[in-house]
């Protein structure tokens, strides 16, 4: 026979069951808010994204099991649960989310570019900088302006008319239609050909008096010198011997190996930060030194990087 005192354990032990398992979906409801943010950073990756989308969908599943044990749906706190668990739903299909996805699939396209389509690489990379920009407005204000729900429009259009979708990029056959180019892509796309045409002669002089194209390595006798032109050799070596040091600066003999590499440092001039690149010819570093810009303020340096 059931005594009162029996009931009153039983249902203390329900009570302190039904605790626990919000106490459960609480620390569910926690863990998917902070996986939730990961969406509203416009820097995340594609892996990032692909992380944070699974492990949300993860976290509402076992949180829905959660709400199906008895009391828990019912229990006082839990609507404050849920709105942490709401909120990550709903960036699983944010705009934001969507740019995000366009972004990085922008710059997987952008990088296939890089060395055979001045064109495609422009236009991918403006895409993901005006998608990560927009990401940012989102998470950095109360919410889009007019004008931020028109550009978000507008660049997944033009995303979507060269083939690029918020999960993968398809690129055009030969006898497509080529979409319309934006101006500023146009300008930006010239500017790189004149470039890429200036570097064919090799990498720049490093002389401020000069600044020619077609310098050649050149050595101290105790390491790697500047790249000079080699008529700027010698006034580099009075400039030595006026400081008080050796004039032994020459070229190296036999030139940059065949099987040498330049590494191109791009540091940031009026702060810190740098950044390295490997390219396999001295056109491609000389271009890569004045194309790619990871700082307002990028200096640059070249070096040989050889086998040994």
């Amino acid at each position: 026979m059931t005594t009162p005192l029996d009931q009153w354990r039983a249902q203390a032990r329900a009570a302190q069951e039904t605790d626990r398992q919000v106490r459960r979906l609480y620390r569910v409801a926690y863990r998917t808010a902070a996986i939730g943010r990961i969406l509203t950073n416009p820097h995340a990756t594609a892996v990032d994204v692909a992380s944070a989308t699974t492990r949300i969908r993860r976290a509402l599943a076992a949180a829905a099991r959660l709400l199906t044990r008895p009391g828990v749906a019912e229990h006082l706190e839990t609507p404050y649960a849920r709105s942490f668990l709401t909120t990550a739903e709903r960036a699983l299909t944010a705009p934001t989310t969507q740019l995000l996805k366009a972004a990085n699939a922008a710059r997987a396209a952008a990088a296939a570019s890089a060395n055979n389509d001045d064109l495609l690489y422009v236009l991918f990379s403006d895409i993901e900088d005006r998608c990560r920009y927009l990401v940012d407005a989102a998470s950095s204000r109360t919410g889009w302006t007019r004008h931020d729900h028109a550009a978000n429009k507008a660049v997944l259009d033009l995303a979507a008319r060269w083939g690029l979708s918020a999960e993968t990029y398809v690129p055009r056959q030969a006898d497509d239609v080529q979409p319309p180019i934006p101006a500023h892509i146009a300008q930006e796309v010239a500017r790189r050909a004149e470039i890429r045409t200036r570097c064919a002669a090799g990498i720049r002089c490093t002389r401020t008096t000069c600044l020619a194209y077609g310098a050649v390595w050149t050595q101290d006798g105790i390491g790697q010198g500047p790249f000079l032109c080699t008529g700027c050799i010698p006034a580099a070596n009075a400039e030595r011997t006026a400081r008080g040091f050796a004039p032994t600066l020459q070229a190296v003999p036999g030139g940059v190996p065949a099987d040498a590499r330049y590494s191109v440092t791009l540091y940031n001039g009026s702060g810190s930060g740098r950044r390295t690149v490997t390219c396999p010819t001295p056109q491609e570093a000389q271009f890569t030194a004045e194309t790619v810009r990871p700082f307002n303020n990028t200096g640059y340096t070249i070096h040989v990087t050889t086998a040994s």
